[in-house]
């Protein structure tokens, strides 16, 4: 498998690979296969209702945009963010394949100031890694490519918003980051939250600021609903995203 992508990126270049994997996962998924690999993206059609809003935090290529916007509907809204610009462009391509037009890409990078950050698509072994394409840092990394992008303030950015009822982040272990600065929407909107949260201070943290504002931590089950997760399973757990619900207000 490894082979074959080294020979498909240097066939096709990055861009062209990008394109033809994003598709064929699109078509994957679409038909109902990768049920077991993505239970998350599956678990979409269960929690979300035509007319939500749905704020989708590192969009990537599409995959939770397109989901996302079959669900929500015409009269529902998808706000994309992904600051990359090649990723913009091909993401523009593959949620075409929605056939509903509810969907906005912001480009932006979120963060704790508005400013211009450097972001860098990670080569390990020779392998192109695009969905794990992070902020740049001092840390030991090789990337296949950097990328100069804007990054805003997210409370600033969504200020205006009159509705919010999902969001999904995936932002390499940058999600402290983002949740911080995400506070007051979170508490005007009351979402329910879905992210991944990579690195143990990463995680922590963001349970920290999440429970603070209310929320109950949750994992998805094998059988496809949300089970109440311990505090004693925050750092060893491994089975994927993190669900946070709003308690309920007494």
């Amino acid at each position: 498998m490894k082979v074959l992508r080294k020979l498909l990126v240097k066939a096709l270049g990055f861009e062209g690979y990008l394109r033809l994997v994003s598709r064929m996962y699109l078509i994957m998924v679409g038909a109902g296969r990768g049920r077991e690999k993505y239970p998350e993206l599956f678990f979409l059609r269960r929690i979300i209702r035509p007319g939500f809003t749905c704020l989708d935090i590192g969009a990537n290529l599409g995959y939770y945009s397109t989901f996302l916007s079959k669900l929500s509907g015409p009269t529902g809204k998808v706000l994309a963010v992904e600051p990359v610009p090649l990723f913009g462009r091909i993401w523009a391509e593959n949620v075409r394949a929605s056939g509903v037009d509810n969907l906005t890409l912001l480009p932006y990078a979120l963060g704790g100031e508005n400013t211009t950050i450097e972001m860098g698509t990670p080569l390990r072994n020779g392998l192109l890694h695009h969905g794990m394409t992070k902020i740049a840092s001092s840390a030991q990394e090789e990337y296949a490519q950097t990328y100069q992008v804007e990054m805003r303030v997210p409370d600033e950015l969504f200020a205006e918003l009159e509705r919010l009822d999902f969001i999904k982040c995936d932002v390499e272990g940058y999600e402290y980051q983002v949740f911080t600065h995400l506070q007051e929407t979170i508490k005007k909107h009351r979402p329910l939250i879905q992210t991944e949260l990579n690195g143990s201070e990463n995680r922590r943290q963001v349970v920290e600021i999440l429970t603070a504002l209310g929320y109950g931590v949750y994992t998805l089950s094998p059988k496809q609903t949300l089970s109440p997760c311990a505090p004693y399973e925050l750092d060893s757990y491994q089975g994927g995203d993190f669900y946070f619900k709003p308690n309920p207000i007494a």
